[in-house]
């Protein structure tokens, strides 16, 4: 699994498997799946991941200090 988060754009990537890009579709308010040619998902951009507290929960969950 790959995870990587742009500061600059407060986009959080969760990577599932190596692949290409065939489709992104957008799953609700700030989630879009990347998508191969067969509809696996190849990975989870979280938008607004800060803004939104998605990387605080994410941090709390693994208990690690901010």
């Amino acid at each position: 699994m790959k995870v990587w988060y742009d500061e600059e754009s407060d986009i959080l990537y969760l990577g599932f498997k190596k692949g290409v890009s065939h489709e992104v579709v957008e799953a609700g308010p700030d989630i879009m799946l990347e998508l191969d040619e067969d509809g696996k998902i190849l990975g989870i951009e979280l938008w607004n991941a800060k803004k939104n507290g998605i990387i605080e929960r994410i941090l709390h969950a693994v208990k690690q200090p901010l």
